[in-house]
């Protein structure tokens, strides 16, 4: 697997994107025991700006992965297998 896009909507001194794809990677492999929830599946909460996004990723042949906080979506990821 590798993260090839990484949407974030939180301000990067919150956040870096490294820590986010750190994240992500840490799920896929089965490692991760932190506070986010991450999901493949897309939640159902998801507005507009994210759902462009994700179509844009989906048009480009990558599967796309969420990182969520409280319920909220912080980040969108583009991978492939």
């Amino acid at each position: 697997m590798k993260v090839l896009d990484i949407f974030s909507w939180l301000p990067a001194k919150e956040m870096s994107l490294e820590q986010l794809e750190q994240i992500f990677e840490e799920y896929y492999t089965g490692n991760y025991r932190g506070e986010y929830i991450i999901s493949l599946e897309t939640p159902c909460n998801i507005g507009k700006d994210i759902l462009n996004c994700r179509a844009e990723l989906m048009e480009e042949g990558k599967k796309t992965g969420y990182i969520l906080k409280d319920d909220n979506i912080i980040a969108l990821i583009g991978y492939r297998e």
